[in-house]
């Protein structure tokens, strides 16, 4: 089978240039502090806000390489 990661990696670019960076950390953030009062679901508001964060950081590298690129033209 054929490695589809630049594939993949196209897609998740397109479809992340819609959110920033610092618009994920929001949404982190606001994950969780609803997980502090929420006793029934608050491990999952948990796990939630910490994938936000992942996503924040991938985008912010993807934006890093981005600004360089357009730099350098």
């Amino acid at each position: 089978m054929e490695n589809s990661a630049p594939a993949k990696s196209t897609l998740i670019r397109e479809r992340l240039k819609v959110l920033t960076s610092a618009e994920c950390r929001k949404i982190a953030e606001r994950k969780m502090g609803e997980a502090v009062g929420d006793r029934r679901h608050g491990k999952e508001l948990k796990a939630t806000a910490q994938a936000w964060l992942v996503l924040a950081e991938r985008i912010a590298q993807i934006e890093a390489t981005e600004a360089l690129k357009a730099k350098g033209k």
